[in-house]
């Protein structure tokens, strides 16, 4: 009899131990399935113990992790050959569009009161304009297009380009209203890159503000952030959330030729420039944040 009670005992320490054991192998796949999730890895699960119930598991987790993966592989070959072909597509099209608003200036300095002639011109530049923010959009989505980047002063460099829409400022009768830091900011980035986020800024103010411009700063320790704040239009439902989506624009049923890639190629441009972008909407105001990585501190 007491023998029986041994031989129950240890069985029950036995199974206890099993039990124990068996719980820590599921927290421990449980735990490698976060670590996969969560740091994208191209692990597969892996296990100590051979019960079938747990080797079965973990075949069906890791059928599912490589079956997720060819998915993805096959976005990314799906994405990248439809980004190709668009670059591709927008080149083409880019080089007759050219040609064709050559004709079109000749033509119109031959006979300037043609009003049609002068209409056609405006569309093909707009035309021109949509297909080179196309192409430029397309182009920075790829994860190897890398910006060559340099040190500069961000206050002299924004008030420069602010300059180069004098004639247009006048045009509505207002001027901007700058408050930008007197000491140096240095700030890494890329000229080109730069005037191209500002220029698409200052063109939706032009697009879709009113009043003045204000362009304000706010600096911390390690970071700058340039505002573009302006009034917004009577009317216009602006979603700070979908601004940087790409074909987003504030009125669908406006006739006017934008792409509405202008603030996606922003983020864009300055994701590549290690730098962020947000807009706010607050009290019929529209501000968009610039904000880049301090180098003089």
């Amino acid at each position: 009899m007491i023998y029986i009670i041994i031989v129950l005992f240890a069985l029950l320490v036995a199974s206890s131990i099993y039990m124990i054991y068996y719980k820590r192998q599921i927290k421990n796949i449980s735990e490698q399935l976060n670590f996969v999730l969560e740091h994208q890895s191209f692990k597969f699960i892996q296990t100590d113990i051979r019960p079938k119930e747990i080797m079965n598991l973990v075949a069906n987790c890791n059928t599912l992790l490589e079956s997720s993966r060819e998915l993805d592989r096959n976005y990314l070959e799906r994405n990248e050959v439809i980004n190709q072909t668009i670059v591709s597509l927008s080149h083409d099209i880019r080089t007759p569009l050219t040609s064709l608003d050559g004709y079109l200036q000749l033509a119109s300095r031959q006979s300037s009161d043609n009003e049609y002639i002068t209409m056609a011109s405006s569309r093909v530049k707009q035309l021109n304009k949509v297909v080179d923010e196309l192409f430029l959009y397309t182009k920075l989505q790829n994860p190897d297009y890398e910006l060559d980047l340099e040190t500069i002063d961000i206050s002299p460099f924004i008030t420069r380009e602010l300059f180069e829409f004098h004639n247009d400022f006048q045009k509505i009768s207002t001027e901007p209203i700058i408050n930008l830091p007197d000491k140096k900011i240095m700030v890494s980035i890329n000229t080109h890159a730069l005037e191209r986020v500002i220029n698409n800024v200052i063109k939706n103010y032009f697009d879709h503000g009113q009043d003045e411009l204000e362009i304000q700063h706010h600096t911390e320790d390690r970071e700058v952030t340039i505002t573009f704040k302006n009034a917004i239009v009577p009317g216009a439902e602006i979603n700070s959330k979908d601004l940087f989506t790409k074909f987003y624009k504030t009125d669908r049923s406006r006739s006017d030729q934008t792409s509405g890639l202008g603030l996606s190629i922003i983020e864009s441009l300055m994701t590549k420039m290690n730098g962020k972008v947000n807009a706010t909407v607050e009290n019929g105001m529209f501000s968009i944040h610039l904000t880049f990585k301090r180098l003089d501190t």
